[in-house]
């Protein structure tokens, strides 16, 4: 009679740990599995002119945030397309959690959201991050801009959050693409004769 009894309760725990093993356990593993969806999205860009006489300076502020899961980093990228180095520009303030980074003609940077592949930067940009960037935060950069010469000197704007596993991981999410192959909004100040 024991030895069915140990028996019994030796099937049901095997049955039990199967049971959980394949209808319980699992869901709570799987959604450990399942990256974060990071939503970067850029609330505000704010220029300061859009005509200035060659010689001056404008402003831009730009203001991002994050819609989504927490992002391992995200960054806001500032670019100027038809400037020939990033001395044009100076940070004059910013609340991101590292210090913004000048990149320059000729320096690595990553290409079409992967962080994998790199390739040589053809124009400066200004690059502000935090790692990590929480839901909901919010932070902003403010930048000065000396254009060096006249006519229409642009601007491009991104958001980017890493891991990027989808669409909602960049912004803008379409339009123009960049050096990087990556989505921009586009800004411009025309600059004059002085």
């Amino acid at each position: 009679m024991n030895t069915r009894l140990v028996a019994g309760g030796a099937v049901a725990a095997v049955v039990i740990y199967f049971a959980l093993a394949v209808f319980f356990l699992p869901q709570p593993y799987l959604l450990t599995l399942v990256p974060p969806r990071p939503a970067p999205v850029i609330t505000s860009v704010t220029l300061s002119n859009d005509t200035i006489a060659l010689g001056g300076e404008f402003s831009i502020r730009v203001s991002a945030a994050n819609r989504g899961d927490p992002a391992d980093l995200q960054l806001v990228s500032i670019a100027f397309p038809n400037a020939t180095s990033t001395a044009i520009a100076t940070v004059n303030d910013h609340n991101f959690k590292q210090t913004p980074l000048p990149i320059n003609r000729g320096d690595p940077i990553a290409a079409s959201y992967t962080g994998i592949q790199n390739i040589e930067a053809g124009y400066p940009a200004i690059e502000a991050q935090s790692r990590p960037w929480e839901p909901g935060e919010a932070f902003n950069i403010d930048l000065s801009i000396k254009p060096e010469g006249e006519g229409r000197f642009v601007i491009f704007v991104k958001a980017v959050g890493l891991p990027h596993n989808g669409d909602q991981a960049h912004y803008p999410a379409g339009g123009i693409l960049d050096q990087q192959n990556e989505y921009v909004d586009v800004y411009e100040v025309t600059v004059t004769k002085p």
